[in-house]
């Protein structure tokens, strides 16, 4: 039976840090002096969650950079999601930005 994604703040370091291992594997996560969290993949692909929630990540071909209100870890599927809500003054219905980094 596959679970339910897991909605994590980017301000709950330890949620991240253990969605992180768990995404990646402990071994590849690793914290810098700054507090960022790093799950560095093979070559130069790597997902990077900042103190302010701030996501970067790297893949061959494509990166992406920006800022976050919710992650979504779906470890069944091997995906995590980047999430921001729509701006204040946009009539938009759905999350003004919504990303996907699939595990390599």
């Amino acid at each position: 039976m596959a679970e339910d994604p897991a909605l994590v703040d980017p301000a709950d370091r330890e949620s991240v840090r253990q969605n992180l291992e768990r995404f990646a594997g402990a071994a590849a996560v690793s914290e810098r002096e700054d507090g960022s969290l790093v799950a560095d993949f093979r070559g130069t692909t790597h997902v990077t969650v900042r103190p302010d929630g701030r996501v970067e990540t790297g893949m061959p071909l494509h990166a992406f950079s920006g800022s976050s209100d919710r992650l979504v870890f779906d470890h069944d599927a091997g995906e995590l999601r980047v999430e921001t809500d729509a701006e204040p003054d946009s009539d938009a219905d759905s999350p003004h930005v919504s990303y996907t980094f699939r595990r390599p």
